[in-house]
């Protein structure tokens, strides 16, 4: 997969998904099994994949130490986001329902951004040989399409016009590449240790999944009871990334 193409994967579900949930009315059920679905895959494709390949390097104690921040810091962004990447939808009086909620676009912003830096070089060598973390790239696509209906929802629900969802839609759709686009462009111009630094990126990243699909899975259902439906959903996720990874 080269840039364009990884660039394309990033924004398209986030579009595709925004745009539906702009356009049809999607009940907090199917998005609850959405999640579902969608945590279990990014909890195994983290443990199966991401660990090993962080830890492959010399210096995991750092990079023990750096997952264990990135999650602190997603929990730092929930204060703001008020949990939106884990697909909340959170009801406001009516007094919200004339303004954005500011706090939640920007943690979500700053979120998105975030899970991009560590996407190029993953795979590199200390001779900083480049690559593309093909299994990083799908697993913030199924991340992101509820991510996305739900902040759609939530514009929705503050009665922001459909030209400001849209702005802010494709806003949040770009983030992801932004930040893939600034560890390319510091690769491109020899940022020194740039191996060192993708590595420590890459921990945080797997910080903030364990974070989030472990909040998920606790909070998907009411009083932490799953259905036959959430158990098969999150069994496909586990499945699916087994078996690409």
């Amino acid at each position: 997969m080269n840039t364009p193409l990884a660039i394309i994967a990033l924004v398209s579900p986030i579009l595709i998904s925004g745009l539906v949930a702009l356009m049809v009315s999607i009940n907090q059920t199917r998005l609850r099994l959405l999640l579902a679905f969608s945590a279990a895959y990014l909890f195994s494709v983290s443990i199966i994949h991401l660990l090993p390949e962080a830890f492959a390097n010399q210096n995991a104690k750092l990079t023990g130490l750096f997952i264990v921040l990135g999650f602190c810091m997603q929990l730092l962004i929930d204060t703001f986001s008020t949990g939106i990447e884990h697909g909340h939808v959170h009801l406001h009086s009516k007094d919200c329902n004339n303004h954005l909620p500011f706090g939640i676009i920007i943690g979500l912003m700053l979120h998105s951004f975030l899970e991009g830096l560590p996407i190029y070089n993953l795979n590199g060598t200390v001779q900083n040989t480049a690559a593309i973390n093909h299994q990083l790239i799908l697993g913030l696509v199924f991340h992101n399409i509820p991510i996305s209906i739900a902040f759609v929802l939530l514009l929705k629900e503050h009665k922001t016009p459909r030209s400001k969802i849209l702005f802010l839609l494709i806003a949040f759709s770009l983030m992801t590449p932004l930040g893939y686009l600034f560890s390319y462009t510091l690769q491109t111009f020899g940022l020194h240790n740039y191996y060192q630094y993708s590595q420590a990126a890459f921990a945080l990243v797997i910080g903030i999944f364990l974070h989030i699909s472990t909040a998920i899975l606790f909070e998907t259902s009411e009083h932490h009871k799953y259905n036959i439906t959430k158990v098969i959903m999150m069994i496909s996720g586990i499945i699916l990334a087994y078996l690409i990874s």
